[in-house]
């Protein structure tokens, strides 16, 4: 039984990335009106505001969005908090785990001394295969046993803040994913009794939410977490063709925020709505990786131990081999599946619609797209201009009527 957090808490839940995040922001999202009963409050305008956590975190957001409205949108999320004075305020963003030491000082000290912080934790060895496709839905990352070398060679693994690997491949992995550095970080920050670690069990679909239930005194089951079909890992073809296209998405005349609208939200997405297909070949990790992370993940749990944060749950996980996924090597994809091309098509023709023939281009719109709102603007020219042409016509016609229609009146 997990003892409820004190009347007044504000649990900030900062990830970090692949731990159960995005289920929970859905789960507490889509239980907003039942939080509410029992004294709960989760502001925002989505499941994730994502951008608003990203502004005081890191001090920058997405491509094409407003750093200073975004900015001032978290600071609104927390005066909503204080103005509602909820039993319990919860914030959730796994951008938090990346938070600047000014980003994590201004959280800190604008949620204020009640302020408690959860952090989700899962092995190594189960975010390796997940971790490498998303990188690769954002940026050029090299094939996942070159990855998996450069990720987990001991310096990388020693240096958290420093390039993973000699080629600087991903550097944010080990800052996000040195959980244990992450634990310590934040016990620095706020001491170990406002620090609660949960240690996720894929195995067991009610353990993350039963844990949430009780850190903020909820009735067993409120918590759901949605079925997130637009979120599911990628195929080994499927995860190739993605990021073939970003790395011919990520030079001229694409900009990081064409990049962002059209292959991050687009493309990616859509590949990810169609179902996989079932004969389709899984990503696979080779063993000497599952070794290595089990290894690695050994390690993390002793530290986590020792560093005075609550525990929920098993740390013994993080280091067991019955959770580490199949291991082998890929075969190389020698042709593409028309049905995932079919699926990014459509992901990337959603966005070209989506951009609009207002009379000018968004003042962040990258050159892809400022290319794009050109064309529809000009069709849109072209059929003000046939509009008005068929109103003349129609016009006239209008007026030859009524001069028949006089001209026979007068005959009669």
């Amino acid at each position: 039984m997990i003892p409820p957090l004190p009347d007044g808490t504000t649990l900030v839940h900062i990830g970090p990335y692949k731990t159960g995040t995005t289920a929970m922001q859905g789960a507490l999202w889509e239980a907003r009106p039942a939080l509410a009963e029992h004294g709960v409050a989760y502001p925002g305008e989505l499941a994730h505001e994502m951008n608003a956590s990203m502004a005081v975190a890191l001090g920058r957001v997405d491509p094409g969005k407003d750093l200073g409205a975004f900015r001032q949108r978290w600071f609104d999320l927390v005066a909503q908090l204080h103005a509602e004075r909820p039993r319990i305020g919860v914030l959730s963003s796994e951008v938090y785990c990346e938070a600047t030491d000014e980003g994590a000082r201004t959280v800190l000290d604008t949620l204020g001394p009640l302020a408690h912080v959860v952090i989700t934790v899962r092995p190594i060895v189960r975010l390796l295969g997940s971790q490498w496709q998303q990188y690769g839905q954002n940026v050029p990352v090299p094939p996942y046993d070159d990855w998996l070398r450069a990720i987990l060679d001991p310096a990388a693994v020693g240096a958290p803040d420093g390039p993973a690997g000699a080629e600087g491949v991903t550097p944010s992995f080990w800052q996000r994913h040195r959980h244990d550095r992450l634990v310590e970080r934040w016990v620095g920050l706020v001491g170990g009794d406002r620090v609660t670690v949960v240690v996720v069990d894929d195995r067991d679909h009610r353990g993350l939410p039963a844990a949430f239930e009780g850190l903020l005194g909820l009735p067993a089951g409120l918590l759901r977490p949605p079925v997130d079909k637009t979120n599911r890992s990628l195929t080994h073809p499927e995860a190739t063709l993605m990021q073939t296209l970003v790395d011919r998405t990520s030079r001229p005349p694409w900009s990081s925020a064409d990049h962002g609208r059209f292959v991050r939200f687009g493309a990616a997405r859509g590949l990810q709505a169609a179902p996989a297909d079932p004969a389709a070949e899984r990503l696979l990790t080779p063993g000497w990786a599952i070794d290595r992370a089990l290894e690695v993940g050994a390690g993390m749990a002793a530290r986590i131990g020792a560093s005075g944060a609550r525990v929920v749950g098993d740390l013994g996980l993080l280091s067991d081999r019955a959770l580490a996924p199949a291991d082998g090597e890929n075969t190389p994809v020698a042709a593409i599946d028309p049905g995932a091309a079919a699926a990014l098509a459509v992901g990337v023709i959603s966005k070209l619609t989506g951009v609009h023939a207002r009379p000018e281009h968004r003042d962040l719109a990258g050159p892809v797209e400022r290319a794009v709102w050109s064309r529809h603007r000009a069709v849109a020219e072209e059929w003000d201009v046939e509009r008005a042409r068929d109103g003349v016509r129609a016009s006239a016609a209008r007026e030859l009527g009524r001069r028949a229609r006089r001209r026979l009146g007068g005959a009669s």
